[in-house]
């Protein structure tokens, strides 16, 4: 009482914690206590008023059974009477009253032998019931195709049979040991067919695929109903036994038979069936796979695994209807030629396996789920164990390796054969036949990339391709690397020890250089879509820039044949302007020598020989330039501007003829308006000079200043005031800032 009055405090305290509260909520908390009273007082009177109903039911029950018992004892006073008055109406009760307290009482003997004449009769019976049966089972046994029409009716007489030879076993259990004998002798027929048809029902198991081919479906539900009415029986002894070991009280009472217990002997078909399923599965794929283990042929293996899925189509279309749904026919088979599989792989990967054989166990992984999900819609995730435990990462490690290896080991023998000749030239190149040098070494060498693209691209493993692409373009990254090294050597000892051979290789390597670029290509053009979709974007980027490594050594080649064509005539364009090219004419055997030199590139491939035209053009112009800047180069202007004008003629039509009218005088304007340069008067040069620079913006004020310098008709005044005009007029000029650089710029002044 005093922990209530002591709660209600602390909430009075808790709600009214100001003194206004009196006036502001005490009124609102009077309504609402007010009201939760009310509803708990309801609540009250509605429980004490349930309670008070409950107790007068229960008062009306007891007065209602006191009653019945009562009425319960004047009936059992009324049978008792009933029975004392008929004993007198029966004829010799005494005696048949003292039998019933005998051991055996009169109405058991009677049964006694009434049983006993029905055993007799059954043994005269049993060896016509044998041979009966034995005649109907013979062509069953001997042929498992054959029709089963009478499987079901030799079943059922055996099954009979069985259980009077049970039953009579469990009846002599106590005899004497002759009786005994006696008794397994007559029964040795019944245990031999016995036997014998449940051998012929396992042999139906083991062969439930081949029944099913042959159309014998029938069969199979035949055999199915016999192991349901087995298992049955099973179930009906095994609870006869639970009834005995759970009333071993009742055990000898007469009138509690399952006390007895069952004498049948627990067969366990359904389990039994099972394990010769499984015994038989196992067999099935030894056998198909025996010759492949033993000749070591693993990808012959996997290629001979497209049976699992027709057997298991044919398991779910033909075989699944005849059994009950408890059986999960389709699941044991599904899981089993599972299994099987998996003890398979497992087996393939412990072998030392080559790349081809990898990859073969990669893509039937792959295949071998996505089968199983479209042909028979069975997902991934039902079956277990997982093919290869998960080791996919670790055959793929092990196939990039062996790729690897093998990629190094075939481009390190055309890399020493090709280096070799590329070094000796003790031959020539070959020769296509459009009449274009080349190496072998390309095509072998795309060959065997190809390959290996194509290879990795058939396991259907999406990271894979991208790692095989990746190997291949270390490859060729190498194999550039390479080129580009020896290709920087043996220019260095052509230009210092001129040697034959050199300019037909350098073509053959650069014309290679060009097919490799194209075979990058097409696999550019075809891996990006089949390759996973995390990837593309690395593997265009790494065959991009392979194709690029191609092109720059193809350049680099390029730029070989320039320097080994130039540096052949680098002296006469010392000579230019000097008093050796007023004597006498240089330009033409300089375009003389381009022609002997064009007359080789011919062998180039045509995208090679017309890039290397233009930069013998550019070359060419660039040291005609730069030779105007030469210490010993004067310009007398009574004959030098005639020259220049002969050396341009003769050099334009040599150009023009591999290259557009158009081209060429794009790039012959600059000695044009240098020309005009030269030729210009006092008064005309800042003209002249402002035009060169405005086509020019990056001609240096030196060289202007230089070739001016040269002049023989110009005073040192003279010369002095012109070049304090073009300065200034130099610093008026701003040129724009996104003019592309000129010939002038690649000049090295």
């Amino acid at each position: 009482m005093e922990d209530a009055r002591e709660a209600a405090v602390n909430k009075l305290a808790e709600l009214l914690k100001h003194p206004d509260d009196l006036n502001s909520k005490l009124i609102t908390l009077i309504r609402k206590l007010t009201k939760e009273k009310a509803t708990i007082d309801a609540q009250l009177n509605t429980g004490v008023q349930s309670q008070l109903d409950h107790v007068q039911e229960g008062l009306e029950t007891l007065t209602i059974s006191s009653r019945n018992i009562s009425r319960v004892k004047e009936n059992m006073r009324c049978i008792d009477t009933l029975c004392y008055d008929a004993q007198s109406m029966i004829k010799d009760f005494p005696r048949i009253n003292m039998a019933s307290y005998s051991p055996i009482c009169i109405s058991q003997v009677h049964q006694n032998f009434v049983a006993t004449e029905a055993k007799v009769r059954a043994f005269q019976k049993l060896y016509q019931q044998l041979d009966d049966l034995e005649d109907m089972f013979a062509p069953m046994r001997n042929d498992i195709y054959s029709p089963h029409d009478s499987l079901l009716r030799v079943h059922y007489h055996l099954f009979k049979l069985e259980e009077f030879r049970d039953v009579t076993m469990h009846q002599a259990r106590d005899s004497p040991h002759d009786v005994l004998i006696t008794l397994k002798t007559y029964f040795r027929r019944v245990d031999v067919l016995s036997d014998d048809f449940t051998q012929h029902l396992w042999r139906l198991t083991r062969n439930l695929i081949p029944l099913v081919e042959e159309g014998c479906g029938s069969t199979i539900v035949k055999l199915v109903k016999i192991i349901e009415c087995e298992e049955a029986a099973d179930e009906k002894a095994l609870a006869a036994r639970q009834a005995q070991s759970s009333h071993q009280d009742l055990q000898n009472h007469k009138k509690w038979r399952l006390a007895e217990g069952n004498p049948r002997t627990i067969k366990s078909y359904r389990v039994e069936f099972f394990e010769q399923l499984h015994q038989s599965l196992l067999e099935h794929f030894e056998e198909i796979f025996r010759p492949y283990k033993e000749s070591e042929d693993w990808q012959g293996a996997l290629d001979a695994t497209d049976f699992i899925f027709d057997e298991l189509e044919l398991v779910y279309d033909e075989m699944v209807p005849k059994f009950p749904k408890k059986y999960k026919i389709f699941p044991y088979f599904v899981l089993e030629y599972h299994r099987h599989t998996y003890d398979l792989l497992n087996e393939t990967v412990h072998q030392d396996l080559d790349a081809g054989t990898i990859l073969r166990l990669l893509r039937f992984v792959r295949d071998y789920y996505a089968t199983m999900s479209t042909r028979l819609g069975v997902t991934e995730e039902l079956l277990e164990p997982q093919l290869l435990d998960g080791q996919e990462q670790t055959l793929v490690g092990e196939y990039l390796k062996l790729v690897r290896q093998k990629l190094v080991e075939w481009t390190s023998n055309l890399m020493s054969a090709e280096s070799r000749d590329f070094v000796t030239r003790d031959t020539s190149p070959e020769m296509s036949p459009d009449g274009q040098f080349g190496l072998s070494g390309a095509v072998d060498l795309f060959q065997i990339i190809n390959q290996q693209i194509d290879v990795a691209a058939e396991a259907n493993q999406g990271k894979l391709l991208y790692l095989v692409v990746n190997e291949c373009h270390k490859v060729m990254k190498d194999s550039q690397s390479f080129w580009k090294k020896l290709l920087a050597s043996e220019l260095q000892k052509q230009l210092e020890q001129p040697g034959d051979g050199f300019i037909e290789y350098v073509m053959a390597l650069a014309n290679d250089q060009i097919k490799c670029s194209d075979f990058v290509n097409d696999i550019l053009n075809r891996v990006p879509s089949i390759v996973d979709a995390n990837y593309k974007s690395q593997v265009e980027e790494k065959l991009s820039t392979a194709i690029n490594g191609y092109l720059q050594i193809a350049a680099s080649a390029r730029e070989a044949l320039l320097e080994v064509t130039f540096n052949d005539i680098r002296p006469v364009f010392n000579e230019l302007f000097t008093t050796t090219w007023y004597e006498q004419p240089l330009v033409p055997s300089i375009i003389e020598t381009f022609k002997d030199y064009c007359s080789d590139f011919v062998h180039l491939n045509p995208f090679i020989f017309d890039q290397l035209i233009r930069d013998m053009l550019d070359r060419f112009l660039m040291l005609y330039l730069e030779a105007m800047r030469h210490k010993n180069a004067k310009f007398l202007m009574n004959s030098c501007l005639e020259r220049i004008e002969n050396d341009v003629r003769i050099s334009f039509n040599f150009f023009a003829k591999y290259t557009s009218v158009k081209e060429m005088e794009e790039h012959f304007d600059v000695l044009e308006k240098v020309h005009t340069l030269l030729e210009s008067n006092r008064r005309m040069v800042f003209v002249d000079y402002y035009t060169l620079r405005q086509a020019y913006p990056d001609v240096p004020l030196a060289f202007v200043e230089s070739i001016l310098s040269k002049r023989d008709d110009l005073d040192k005044s003279t010369f002095k005031e012109i070049m304090e005009g073009i300065k200034t007029k130099a610093r008026e000029y701003e040129p724009d800032a996104n003019t592309p650089p000129t010939i002038f710029s690649r000049i090295k002044w």
